[in-house]
């Protein structure tokens, strides 16, 4: 049996979601986030353009500027989910560590070589210079190593 207090529940649950889907729809006279130059933040906006199915034109319902849809902060990039990894971390991944050699200046070293120097870690090379310099890659950024000639 269904208890009135279930009913309720599942009423307020349903119009919630219903209104939450209502407001977010990206539609003209819709309402969107988008940062306000004049606010110096992101605030709620009325959609006014729209090119394709993304919104062009707004204008902020704080202090009514129009402008153009801007979804962050001006030099802020939009969070993402996921970071990418570092070239490093790229060339790494790739590299046999079984294979690193132990750097040492009386050696020759070609790009993709991995390795082993004493303060730095572990590196892998990446160019050649005037054949007597070697540049690697290590964790904590790239180094010019000296090799023999």
């Amino acid at each position: 049996m269904i208890e009135p207090r279930q009913v309720i529940c599942v009423i307020l649950f349903g119009r919630t979601n219903y209104m939450e889907s209502e407001m977010s729809k990206k539609e003209l006279g819709g309402t969107i986030d988008s940062w306000c130059g004049k606010c110096k933040m992101i605030l709620a906006h009325t959609i006014e353009a729209m090119v394709g199915d993304k919104p062009a034109r707004v204008h902020c319902n704080t202090c009514n500027a129009v402008h153009t849809y801007k979804p962050n902060e001006p030099g802020k990039a939009a969070a993402s989910g996921k970071a990418r990894p570092s070239r490093y971390k790229t060339l790494i991944k790739g590299s046999d560590m079984a294979a690193a050699k132990i750097y040492s200046q009386k050696e020759k070293y070609e790009p993709g070589d991995v390795l082993q120097h004493p303060s730095f870690g572990i590196g892998v090379a990446t160019a050649v210079k005037d054949g007597t310099k070697v540049e690697v890659l290590f964790e904590g950024g790239s180094k010019l190593l000296v090799q023999s000639a």
